[in-house]
């Protein structure tokens, strides 16, 4: 098979490795850039008006935050000069404010917090919608994981977004930028506060006196901050890694577990649970080996964050402590001065405080962006499927079709087949062979290949898997599957029941139940029996629907359709010729070809 003749994978199929660490991850721009994208999709969506009120409120509060610190730190200066100078009888004063500035600074607190959980819970539902309409439009969650683009789009959908949208550790997108702004306006307020202390800095070099505008607390501080900054991203570094495959990791392992729960009884018939469980443990091993790195990494960026803090609570006092010994700033002042070097500086780096939760974020940005990306690929369709356009009395029409594995080898030749309306087609053929595929193909699931498929759209169309689909909930809820609940009546599903031979489950058509797991493989099929003759469809596709069933019951299964859905064409793909006989046409597919014939009834 040449290489112009296969399907391309999609350009992020190797997304896996990157979040793995076995590839050159995307470059952090991009990240950034779809992370900007995905911030102002929503404050231009159809919520932009609650959007932008609650920012507005959110940056009017953090804005009030600093000016409760302001407050504070005026009134700590008052407070230590008030003992300095022992002025006993403003002491009570002094205390009023501080109780009064404390119950301002609870009350900007709890409102900040309201806003904030409001507006993430608000930006990340309409994110999750828009995700989640994304990943069930065009069959992409099918094509996602039949083509293994991501791992685990669930967990992006689920916890990604979360960590995206969350203001309460302000390390989303909007919440860092509102927070530079704070930190900025913060910065200059605390900045006019130390330069009351401040002395003039200058520095004699090559005879000559070179004065800097400010003074000396306000260039240590932006000294030590920029210092910091280096230091601190240079040791986080090894972080971001880390917890980008923690990540991985932990997705893998959850669905390795999620696996072993709904297969259960296969692996316990099979006695693989020593396989099972092997598996499981070197998939936590991953998690393992990969967590003492990050235990280190973490600590190594604790342990300079924390000297930074450290080291940034007693500079001021060595800088302001000698000039109150010369009697040239109050004891208040001193105090104050500390603080407000403590505030300068945090301001200043406010991106050493945050960048533990922005490494997480960077993450989180990462995987979103190859869920986007595997979401957005458009791989060229080379089976075309049109639902109607056939004539008046035509069903399924197929023309030229070659059905290709995704690596681009052929796996059958179809050239023309033409299905009437009220025609009954066995298809048969060695396992391997494609049969499913072809299936597929019909229902417009198959996009690998070439040629033209057109199926009817003259009433109602239904494909029966040989593994059911039961959703979560009640037994009645399966079986009017797709259809509500309420939209039939209990005693038209307990006849039904019976009918299907499982009148043993009527009592219990409204238990909330694991179905899927309760359930026998064969009784499943026979819920399938159930939906159709609740269904009636005119256009029947059933992929070996009885072979779970014993002789008996799958030759009542297709006894009760003929006769229940007369009329209707079917489609059935079966492994016992005895099964052959309730159709009227064949076809044969061996050795890539497929081969159609009548099938002669016989008395």
């Amino acid at each position: 098979m040449s290489g112009q003749r296969g399907m391309p994978f999609p350009s992020n199929i190797q997304e896996s490795r990157r979040e793995a660490g076995l590839q050159r991850p995307q470059p952090r721009r991009e990240g950034w850039v779809h992370a900007w994208g995905l911030t102002s999709r929503y404050f231009r969506s159809e919520d932009w008006k609650a959007a932008w009120l609650l920012i507005a409120c959110y940056v009017g509060l953090e804005l009030g935050t600093v000016y409760i610190f302001l407050l504070s730190n005026n009134w700590q200066r008052e407070f230590f000069d008030t003992i300095e100078q022992r002025k006993a009888g403003l002491f009570l004063s002094v205390i009023l404010t501080f109780v009064m500035i404390a119950a301002l600074e609870v009350g900007v607190s709890l409102i900040s917090n309201l806003v904030s959980w409001t507006l993430s819970m608000r930006w990340r539902r309409w994110l999750t919608n828009w995700y989640m309409n994304r990943w069930f439009a065009r069959d992409r969650f099918y094509e996602i994981e039949r083509l293994g683009m991501i791992d685990n789009p669930d967990q992006r959908i689920a916890e990604d977004i979360k960590a995206f949208t969350s203001f309460v550790q302000g390390n989303s997108i909007i919440g860092v930028a509102i927070g530079i702004v704070t930190s900025l306006t913060s910065a200059v307020s605390f900045g006019a506060i130390l330069l009351q202390t401040s002395s003039p800095l200058a520095i004699s070099f090559g005879g000559h006196n070179i004065s800097f505008p400010g003074g000396d607390l306000i260039w240590f501080a932006i000294v030590y901050v920029l210092f910091g900054s280096v230091f601190v991203t240079w040791i986080g570094r090894p972080y971001i890694r880390r917890r980008m495959r923690e990540q991985h990791y932990e997705a893998d392992f959850r669905a390795g577990l999620i696996h072993v729960r709904r297969n259960s009884e296969q692996i316990a018939f099979s006695r693989t649970e020593v396989v099972e469980r092997q598996n499981l443990l070197q998939a936590f091993d991953n998690i393992r080996r990969n967590w003492y790195r990050l235990m280190w990494a973490n600590l190594g960026l604790n342990v300079g964050t924390g000297i930074y803090q450290r080291v940034m609570g007693v500079v001021p006092l060595f800088l302001t402590v000698p000039k109150f010994f010369a009697k040239q700033i109050s004891f208040g002042q001193v105090m104050a001065s500390r603080d407000a070097f403590t505030q300068f500086t945090s301001s200043l780096s406010y991106f050493v405080q945050v960048y533990p939760g922005l490494a997480e974020q960077i993450a989180n940005i990462n995987r979103l962006k190859a869920l986007d990306d595997s979401l957005d690929n458009e791989r060229p369709r080379g089976i075309a499927f049109t639902a109607g356009g056939t004539a008046a009395d035509v069903a399924l029409t197929v023309e030229n079709l070659e059905l290709r594995r995704p690596s681009g080898a052929t796996l059958l030749a179809l050239p023309d087949w033409t299905v009437h309306e009220g025609e009954r087609w066995v298809i048969e053929g060695p396992s391997g062979a494609g049969k499913t595929t072809l299936l597929r193909a019909i229902a417009g699931l198959w996009p690998d290949g070439a040629g033209a498929v057109r199926m009817t759209n003259r009433g109602t169309a239904m494909l029966v898997p040989q593994r059911l689909y039961l959703p979560l909930g009640t037994l009645k809820n399966a079986i009017c599957f797709p259809d509500r609940p309420e939209d039939h009546d209990d005693a038209t599903i307990a006849a039904l029941l019976e009918r299907v031979r499982l009148g043993m489950h009527s009592d219990a058509m409204h238990a909330v139940r694991v179905w899927q797991d309760e359930l026998s493989p064969g009784e499943q099929q026979r819920v399938a029996l159930a939906r159709i003759l609740l269904q009636r469809p005119k256009f029947l596709v059933v992929d070996e629907a009885t072979s779970a069933l014993d002789a008996e019951n799958a030759t009542y299964f297709y006894e009760t359709v003929l006769a229940e859905v007369a009329g209707a064409t079917l489609i059935s793909v079966v492994h016992d010729e005895q099964l052959a006989r309730y159709h009227t046409n064949r076809l044969t597919i061996c050795d890539g070809n497929a081969r159609l014939q009548p099938i002669r009834m016989t008395s």
